[in-house]
């Protein structure tokens, strides 16, 4: 039975938007775990935060970082993610009937404890996450996305709504 319900597109097409409008749709009290927002300047994106489902928010990756790990342009803040991210899955795991993993990324996949949480907890089907996934192949994330009990929507501009609606509707399915 799939428990995991992923998001998949280019970049900038909408999935952190759709997670938002999910997590609206069942309820702030149901739902824990974390998006990631852009940060951006008059003109151009410049970095990313991570937001908790509880109002915490921390830097993650910003082109002002003087990280030695770079993504890109942007260097990442692993000890921040960690702190952040890893703490609000445990919680949400514990006291919510959803967890909101956005995203399983370049950025977040070098972290090695959050490669490990993530795939130990597809891999157990017990709790209900969605998220969004890179569209891009890499070694760490095509083992999760081959895992049993994931279920996969690749988001266009021309499908956004419908999957949206799709995603919806086989978690409430669930819920």
């Amino acid at each position: 039975m799939e428990t995991c319900f992923l998001l998949t597109g280019k970049p900038r097409v909408g999935k952190s938007t759709a997670i938002v409008q999910l997590i609206n749709r069942i309820g702030a009290e149901h739902v824990g775990g974390f998006y990631t927002e852009e940060i951006r300047s008059d003109t151009d994106r410049i970095g990313f935060n991570c937001v908790t489902l509880d109002g915490e928010s921390e830097r993650i990756a910003s082109v002002d970082s003087t990280s030695s790990i770079r993504i890109g342009r942007y260097g990442v803040e692993i000890e921040a993610f960690e702190n952040l991210a890893l703490t609000s899955i445990r919680q949400s795991l514990m006291t919510k009937n959803v967890t909101v993993i956005d995203e399983i990324g370049y950025m977040q996949m070098l972290s090695v404890p959050f490669r490990k949480m993530v795939y130990n907890m597809v891999s157990s089907s017990q709790h209900l996450i969605i998220g969004t996934i890179c569209l891009d192949s890499h070694p760490e994330i095509d083992k999760i996305k081959e895992l049993p009990g994931i279920k996969l929507y690749v988001m266009n501009e021309e499908n956004r709504e419908l999957t949206t609606e799709a995603l919806a509707n086989d978690l409430f399915r669930l819920l």
